[in-house]
């Protein structure tokens, strides 16, 4: 599917350093490990320490499936219309597979308990709104990656309208939640952060339909 590239090779090594760290951590680690949280921060999933590489291998084959997903989704697309950057899609599936690897090496931290966990994966996922955001002016036209909707994908020019506001409302949506995550408590912090994230597709998404509704009129009235 193509030569490998450099940043295939930094996407596997990224995918593997929470395995290298769990080597060297082992012996510290508890019988229990905790590997899910509710929205007051609280520890509701466990696993135990011989079984915690089956999920740090989960959670890094999903993220380097996606970085797959997206590296090569030019050839994926059974229509080949996909026009994005393949530099801009790399560097969203890397991303992806770097956050992805951030959770697994922060399960792995031995002063987990010293902090809130819903508080940290909520100014993660924010940082990670903001990432996205920064790219997504660079998103073309494609059935894969950005705010696909028919009126996106049938107009170039709403598309491109479209991922520039939706650039900007995640960029500063992302900077936002992750700011305010450290200071609110975290059962309304995650509704808030929910608030935010159903924000960045609404807005986006209501814009665009605007757009589509205007040419339409336009033409008819033509």
């Amino acid at each position: 599917m193509g030569r490998i590239k450099l940043i295939d090779i930094l996407a596997i090594v990224v995918s593997l350093i929470p395995f290298a760290v769990y080597a060297i951590v082992r012996p510290s680690l508890p019988d229990r490990i905790p590997i899910h949280w509710n929205v007051s921060g609280d520890v509701d999933g466990w696993t135990s320490r011989d079984q915690l590489p089956m999920f740090l291998g989960t959670m890094a084959a999903l993220g380097f499936a996606l970085y797959l997903l997206t590296r090569f989704m030019k050839k994926l697309d059974p229509k080949r219309s996909a026009r994005v950057s393949e530099t801009t899609a790399a560097r969203i599936g890397f991303g992806i597979v770097v956050f992805m690897c951030a959770i697994n090496c922060l399960i792995l931290a031995p002063g987990l308990g010293k902090f809130n966990m819903t508080t940290t994966l909520v100014v993660m996922v924010s940082l990670l709104y903001t990432f996205l955001g920064n790219l997504m002016y660079n998103i073309k036209p494609n059935y894969f990656i950005g705010i696909r909707l028919p009126w996106t994908l049938e107009s170039d020019d709403n598309w491109r309208r479209t991922h520039r506001l939706a650039g900007a409302v995640w960029f500063v949506g992302g900077l936002v939640s992750a700011t305010l995550a450290m200071f609110i408590e975290p059962k309304i912090m995650f509704i808030v952060f929910m608030s935010i994230t159903a924000t960045l597709v609404l807005v986006p998404g209501i814009y665009s339909f605007v757009i589509f509704r205007q040419s339409t009129s336009g033409s008819h009235s033509d």
